[in-house]
């Protein structure tokens, strides 16, 4: 398989559900939203909802709405988390509240976020029955609220943290919303036995993206405009937490001055001081390594799934964890 083909293939076909729920001309609103949506991105999580319903034998138009749902609900929080992190590029552009304000930013993820809810309601448009529409808004619903907690435990993690708290911190930032994709999937196909066994898939493989971010950002950066943009924001990754356990403690007082500064006061020497005690300490090959053994017991899961899925978690688990941008 391949993500880029992938997306040739599949993404339009979310295109007329989105329109369907941004169809205004409310200047700075629609016009933000469709900026964003058109700064690209890998559309992954729609994607990864619609193969896996037509992985469970899906053959009609009913996974579409759920689908759009779970693009614009990432899209959604991408927004929202480039005004907490005062991140000014998203995907090599202006980010939306840069281009639009502060005000609009805010507003356009509060709009698009209550779109996510109506694009799941369209799901009736297609013949899908209430009590299977609930389900759907609840797995909604739940990955929105876990989302945001990890959130703020990402934010409340830039004055400290252990590894457990960063695991989990990205067990409910990131875990949740790529398996809520597979979930909805699993739902609308009439296999809820699978949904117990997709959300342990997703504790994994969830933790393991997030991982390789971190590394990516390190070391090729992720559209931010710049390498090294998490240290910038004071983030405690994974690296950094197990560079601070390492490290001696004039070195551990460097790092900790750098991520106290503001994004603004931060220099390149500054993020180029930190790589270097993190390739030191070998916490850049520390993270790589806990990315492949979540990405090994993902795989572990996929072994219990029907075998009309392991193809597609399979090429999944491998892309995200292997992934270079």
């Amino acid at each position: 398989m391949d993500i880029e083909k992938l997306t040739k293939e599949k993404y339009h076909l979310i295109d007329g559900e989105m329109n369907a729920v941004f169809n205004g001309n409310i200047p700075n609103l629609h016009d933000a939203i469709q900026y964003h949506m058109e700064t690209g991105g890998k559309r992954l999580r729609s994607i990864l909802a619609i193969t896996t319903y037509e992985a469970l034998g899906g053959r009609d138009e009913k996974i579409l709405p759920f689908a759009a749902a779970c693009e614009v609900l990432h899209n959604w929080f991408l927004v929202h988390d480039d005004i907490e992190d005062a991140d000014r590029v998203r995907r090599d552009k202006p980010a939306v509240w840069v281009k639009y304000g502060l005000a609009h930013g805010v507003n356009v993820g509060d709009y698009m976020a209550q779109k996510v809810f109506e694009l799941v309601m369209r799901s009736k448009l297609y013949g899908v029955d209430d009590a299977t529409t609930i389900k759907l808004l609840n797995a909604m619903v739940t990955t929105s609220v876990k989302t945001s907690e990890g959130q703020t435990m990402d934010i409340n993690m830039r004055k400290g943290g252990t590894e457990k708290d960063y695991m989990n911190m990205v067990m409910s930032k990131t875990g949740h919303y790529l398996t809520v994709t597979m979930v909805g999937a699993a739902i609308l196909a009439g296999r809820e036995e699978l949904v117990d066994m997709l959300i342990e898939f997703g504790r994994n493989i969830g933790p393991a993206f997030q991982i390789t971010d971190d590394v990516l950002d390190l070391t090729e950066g992720k559209g931010r405009g710049e390498i090294g943009r998490d240290i910038k924001e004071g983030k405690r990754s994974i690296l950094i937490i197990h560079c601070l356990g390492k490290c001696m403690p004039q070195e551990k007082k460097i790092i900790s001055d750098i991520l106290g500064k503001t994004p603004e006061d931060t220099t390149g020497g500054d993020v180029e001081m930190v790589v270097a005690l993190l390739k030191k300490y070998g916490s850049i090959e520390y993270a790589k390594n806990k990315a492949e053994q979540m990405q090994r017991d993902a795989k572990a899961i996929i072994k219990k799934l029907p075998p009309e899925l392991h193809e597609l978690m399979e090429f999944f688990a491998d892309y995200l964890v292997n992934r270079r941008k």
